[in-house]
């Protein structure tokens, strides 16, 4: 009989590792450039090492699942037809940078892990701790060591430890303009290994390439909005009902061209993007040959109607988890895999802060209990499914995760009962599959799509783009004569803006730095599919989907104060009921350096506005006192009152203010009189920046301001 069975002298627990691989379209048709980085410095740190490191444990099977929209992106790197800016501003020589360029380089090439990207490299740390210098400062060969070290930071510790990159990995300051280009041009050559690094490991048979729909839509949602009530009843939806199945089709029939051009053969497998799933999806996934997709442990329990962790009949005690499913239904047949979200969530957020051998150890301990679980339960044909990011994880790790990976490898070789293997294969044992009647709407985050759908900002996007398809769509029936290469790329923008990244960013549940950047993508992505076309985009795209993310990192003041401003920590409850905004949050995302402020207290009394600006850690309180700060008050008036500790110097709208008084010691605080700058409502906005002399190195918040609101005394909400 097929399979393995308990007649079996020794079962053996299959072990299914997918390595998910995205990124969105970065690419402006209409200009040609590339508006954030991510696919390539991604791609010389975490595609082509996470496939090779893989030579040296023949005994273990992988499967890697490449998004197309990432696949296309770094086919344009490798021919040399990608620029972003941050590559632009590496290529440009250090003489012939302009102060624009300067003052960019120092927030972009900073982008990095600062704990284990930038830190451990004594140059790039000197460089960042002092990057708050005026640019005049700088020298020529200080900006092209920033230049060299920020990309270098991003290439895996696998190819700086061999070769020409290990000379100039170990070379460490006092680059020429030879070896940055060098260091650049060995950036190209490893993109350009990734995709046939994939196709060679894939006919050795040591991994599985599976695939997701071309630019990560969100496949229930393009088949009916609606179908986000299953999970969400009382969901609030977008005005326009989105119910294009057409577009999910379209999405999964070019994935599938595009891998056949790349690997010469047919996909077999698919992370549906987000793992999200529903039955209207699995005829139009079966009809392009798929055999088996993924999706998460509560959408199986969901399906079921068990717990999922909890209770003997949970999927956890019963171990129904642990095994392949086969949905059914009169119009389609699937095999689905669900993920076991606990241990896939242990290598994405956990392990990165243990030891590898104790974080190998932990890991396979706890596929121990598993072990124990399917026997007991005698579960046929057992298999685990550990689907997780096999990118953005490893920032996190020392070493880029290697060291973990290197353990856990070789501790899953030594292990008997354990055999890695790739969902194809594990089907090609004809294993007895648990039969599923019934699958539920969702995706992998709450059982729900309630991160794409049902927030205010999301309903917003979701009706731009059902607008904008509706109208491209008629002006294609009216224009049957136009530009088809035109209307192709105006096609290929709606598509981009069905993806899910757009409304990952929207709402409440994301939040931090990139948010507007990821805003504008998506509005100009609609915009182009207009301007293709020659016509006018609609009006609202040019204008923010996002409300606020300031109140997400904001704590109001619960009491008066009244602190001593003295620039120390005079007594416990001095600042205790004060409102906070946590500046170390929200500018902190996997991509951002450390800040000058990392926290800004503000309250009031009776006749008195009062702040504290704490330092970042990478600051000294020194070198925070030679900054000056600005705070810009704005309701029905507008005032900015500027502090330089350095000259002793408080102005008001640039003219001296002797009421005002600020004190800088262990961090600044500052008093001033309410009058001087509250205007007729009972409310202050504020912003604050930090300047070098004249030029600006951070204002938070970074788009919207803080309202400080100012009951009267029968308003204060007293605190006990």
């Amino acid at each position: 009989m097929p399979g393995q069975s308990y007649s079996d002298s020794e079962l053996v627990l299959k072990l299914a590792f997918l390595w998910h691989q995205h990124q969105p379209y970065y690419k402006d048709f209409l200009t040609g450039d590339y508006i954030l980085p991510w696919v390539r410095l991604h791609a010389i740190k975490d595609y082509l090492d996470m496939v090779e490191i893989l030579d040296g444990y023949p005994g273990i099977s992988q499967t890697f699942n490449m998004v197309p929209s990432l696949l296309e992106q770094l086919l344009e790197y490798a021919d040399g037809r990608a620029v972003d800016r941050h590559l632009a501003l590496s290529l440009k020589k250090a003489e012939e940078l302009t102060e624009d360029d300067k003052s960019q380089m120092l927030t972009l090439l900073f982008q990095a892990n600062y704990a284990n990207m930038v830190a451990p490299v004594r140059r790039y740390d000197e460089l960042f701790r002092t990057r708050h210098r005026g640019l005049t400062d700088w020298t020529d060969a200080e900006w092209r060591d920033l230049q060299a070290l920020a990309n270098l930071a991003w290439i895996d510790p696998m190819f700086k430890s061999r070769g020409r990159l290990k000379e100039l990995a170990a070379k460490g300051e006092r680059y020429t303009e030879d070896e940055k280009q060098e260091i650049l041009a060995e950036q190209r050559k490893i993109i350009t290994r990734v995709i046939p690094s994939l196709k060679e490991h894939m006919e050795s048979g040591q991994i599985e390439v599976s695939v997701s729909p071309y630019f990560h839509p969100i496949l229930p949602l393009l088949c009916d909005t609606s179908l986000a009530l299953e999970a969400m009843p009382d969901a609030v939806l977008p005005q326009r009902r989105f119910q294009h199945p057409e577009d999910a089709a379209k999405q999964i029939e070019d994935a599938v061209a595009l891998y056949v051009t790349l690997f010469g053969r047919q996909p077999q497998g698919m992370w549906p993007s987000e793992g999200s799933v529903s039955q209207d999806v699995i005829p139009i996934i079966q009809k392009y040959g798929f055999k088996w997709i993924a999706s998460d442990e509560e959408i199986l329990a969901q399906s079921l109607g068990v717990p999922a962790r909890s209770g003997a009949n949970s999927l956890l005690l019963s171990g129904a988890l642990y095994k392949g499913y086969e949905y059914e239904s009169q119009t389609a047949r699937m095999a689905i895999f669900f993920r076991d979200h606990a241990l896939s969530d242990n290598i994405g957020f956990v392990y990165s802060s243990w030891r590898p051998d104790k974080a190998a150890d932990d890991f396979v301990s706890r596929l121990a209990s598993v072990a124990k679980i399917v026997r007991e339960k005698r579960i046929d044909d057992p298999i685990i499914s550990i689907i997780l990011d096999g990118e953005n994880t490893w920032e996190y790790y020392r070493n880029d995760g290697h060291d973990f990976l290197a353990a856990l490898y070789a501790k899953i070789e030594k292990t008997p009962w354990l055999k890695t293997i790739t969902f194809s294969d594990y089907l090609a044992g004809k294993p007895r599959l648990g039969k599923l009647k019934k699958l539920f709407a969702g995706s992998w985050i709450n059982h729900s799509f309630g991160v794409w759908i049902g927030h205010a900002e999301d309903n917003k996007a979701w009706d731009l783009l059902g607008k904008a398809r509706d109208e491209l769509e008629a002006f294609e029936k009216a224009n049957p004569l136009f530009n088809k290469e035109q209307l192709e790329l105006a096609w290929k923008e709606i598509m981009i803006a069905e993806g899910s990244d757009w409304c990952w960013w929207f709402g409440e549940e994301h939040l931090g730095p990139y948010n507007d950047d990821f805003d504008r993508l998506f509005r100009m992505h609609l915009a182009n599919a207009y301007m293709l076309t020659g016509r006018e985009p609609l009006m609202e795209l040019f204008e923010p989907i996002r409300s606020s993310y300031s109140n997400a990192y904001l704590q109001k003041p619960v009491d008066y104060i009244k602190p001593v401003i003295d620039g120390k920590m005079t007594h416990f409850y001095e600042w205790q009921q004060a409102g906070f905004f946590d500046c170390s949050r929200a500018g902190t995302t996997m991509h951002k350096a450390e800040h000058v402020i990392s926290g800004i207290w503000f309250g009031f009394d009776t006749d008195n506005l009062y702040f504290r600006l704490d330092h970042g850690m990478a600051v000294s309180a020194g070198k925070f006192a030679q900054f000056a700060i600005e705070l810009e008050f704005h309701d029905t008036t507008k005032k900015t009152l500027r502090i330089d500790p350095g000259k002793r110097l408080a102005l008001v709208n640039d003219q001296r203010n002797d009421s005002v008084n600020y004190a800088m010691d262990e961090f600044l605080e500052i008093s001033l009189p309410l009058e001087l700058v509250k205007g007729d409502t009972s409310a202050v906005s504020v912003r604050v920046t930090v300047l070098d002399g004249d030029r600006r190195l951070e204002t938070w918040p970074q788009t919207e301001s803080i309202r400080i609101e100012l009951p009267g005394s029968a308003e204060i909400p007293w605190a006990v």
